[in-house]
């Protein structure tokens, strides 16, 4: 007796990685072995700190966490003119919040959207589409990509009394303890916090800020969430209220 035996073979599709990483494309092999590749969408955001300017001339400065929450602040003379803060999501280096908040110096604060592109640790470009009164026109701003963001920040680094510039109208100053705790005043209004650096080893400092009595723009007894970073002897120090309501702003030198 002779045992026959029938081998079938099934052209299904194969699912490969392929390209110079091999994480850069999905591949499919048909039965016929045609393997075709698709560019896999990638969803990374422009994490780091950024140096640029407006269209307008002032200054920015964009801080974008890796949880996609960022601060663009927009100054001229060292003084708070703008602040942003929202969350961005990204496709393929195209970034957008559909939901930012934009803060004026005067206390203006207005719902608007951000759009723009950027080129990881490079340069970035954006617009804020605020368009009403105090500013009438979008506000474009660009970055490039600042790698200091790729070292780690200390509370040793931060030690002392830190002041923002004498040509700034209301003086402020924080002073940092070798715990992390703070203390400062903005004018009349008071302060005190804690900072700690931040768990991804950026060069960021999370930090809170409880504001101490009625001359603050919170009022009294708000607890803000900010960030801290410090670029070329520079720290800036920003935050919102989790209501979105109340803006900090402290750029000093010590």
């Amino acid at each position: 007796m002779k045992l026959l035996s029938k081998i079938v073979l099934l052209a299904l599709p194969v699912l490969a990685a392929c390209g110079g990483g091999g994480n850069d494309e999905t591949c499919v092999t048909s039965g016929d072995l045609h393997k075709t590749c698709v560019a896999k969408t990638s969803h990374a955001i422009p994490e780091g700190i950024w140096f640029g300017a407006t269209t307008t001339g002032l200054a920015a400065q964009t801080i974008v966490l890796e949880t996609g929450q960022y601060f663009s602040i927009y100054t001229e003379n060292g003084g708070l003119v703008w602040l942003t803060e929202g969350i961005v999501t990204a496709s393929d280096g195209a970034f957008t919040d559909p939901a930012t908040v934009a803060v004026h110096y005067l206390g203006a604060i207005i719902a608007g959207t951000l759009s723009g592109t950027f080129t990881a640790k490079s340069t970035l470009a954006a617009t804020a589409s605020i368009n009403t009164t105090p500013n009438t026109t979008a506000l474009s701003f660009n970055g490039n990509y600042n790698a200091t963001y790729d070292t780690p920040l200390a509370i040793s680094d931060v030690l002392g009394t830190w002041r923002n510039p004498a040509n700034i109208t209301t003086t402020t100053a924080i002073t940092f303890a070798a715990d992390g705790s703070v203390t400062g005043a903005q004018g009349a209004c008071t302060f005190a916090g804690n900072f700690k650096p931040r768990a991804t080893g950026k060069h960021i400092l999370d930090g809170t800020l409880t504001f101490t009595n009625s001359s603050c723009a919170t009022g009294s007894g708000v607890t803000m969430p900010v960030e801290a970073t410090v670029v070329n002897n520079q720290m800036s120090i920003v935050g919102v209220t989790p209501q979105r309501s109340t803006a900090f702003y402290l750029a000093a030198t010590r």
